[in-house]
């Protein structure tokens, strides 16, 4: 089990936070670079899309994918995870497939009644968990920037309301972080200017900063405690922000598994 749940907890809980409200969960297709310092050492993407239904009933409102690799000193980590949420973006299903330096794990999400059941497998052994299943309640992989996405929109609708993060660490984690809104900045995505909103996550000592449009569709997301910038293709900070304090990759590395 030490040696293959790899994620790193970019994940949250949500207190009182004004975003820009959606009535539905915007289709997006994004796909991201992750840097540590000045170097590319990673990618990430994700969809989100209506279910089409046809005609067959199904309370699966929308359909979450996403997959990235990572390649840092030691870590080298790929995932795949799949989701469906109904169209309250409550979790119907998840499941994510990942490899953590040639070790592969599994982690499923079911709700069942007021639970999460949790079903992993890692090092061939199988382990099932439960924990409580909060109303609102956002599933984090580790670079699954999907997760932002769906909070963001999540917030709009049910503003000042706690949001959790259900975490695939260890046999599942609950995490509460608290957001705080700073000024607006400016950026530019495919040659075109925007305004955007900035929002510091802090969660226990880690402090992220969350970059989003209007439509509260994510843009990029830095950790510089970890050196990390996740950026959407053709997107760039206007001016970018400054450069880590210590732009080395022998330093601040992601946690390793435990």
């Amino acid at each position: 089990m030490k040696q293959a749940v790899f994620i790193l907890a970019l994940l949250l809980n949500l207190s009182a936070l004004s975003l820009h409200a959606q009535a539905n969960l915007p289709s997006d297709t994004a796909h991201f670079t992750i840097n540590q310092g000045n170097h590319a050492v990673g990618r990430t993407d994700f969809s989100i899309v209506p279910t089409k239904q046809g005609n067959i009933a199904t309370p699966a409102a929308y359909t979450v994918t996403s997959h990235g690799t990572l390649s840092v000193q030691n870590t080298k980590y790929s995932f795949s995870a799949s989701g469906s949420l109904d169209k309250d973006l409550a979790i119907l299903q998840e499941n994510l497939n990942g490899i953590v330096n040639g070790s592969a794990v599994t982690f499923a999400v079911t709700p069942s009644a007021g639970n999460f059941v949790i079903d992993i497998s890692a090092d061939g052994r199988p382990y099932r968990n439960s924990l409580n299943r909060p109303a609102q309640t956002v599933f984090f992989p580790d670079f699954d920037m999907s997760g932002y996405d769906i909070l963001l929109n999540l917030v709009s609708r049910h503003p000042g309301t706690a949001i959790s993060a259900l975490i695939p660490k260890q046999t599942g984690i609950l995490s509460a972080a608290t957001l705080a809104p700073q000024a607006d900045v400016q950026g530019m995505l495919n040659g075109k200017s925007l305004t955007l909103h900035h929002t510091s996550l802090t969660i226990g000592s880690v402090v992220s900063e969350l970059f989003y449009d209007s439509r509260n569709r994510i843009l990029e997301v830095d950790i510089p405690s970890q050196t990390f910038a996740i950026v959407h293709e053709n997107f760039q900070l206007q001016p970018p922000p400054p450069p880590p304090a210590n732009d080395t990759q022998q330093q601040n590395q992601p946690t390793q598994p435990q």
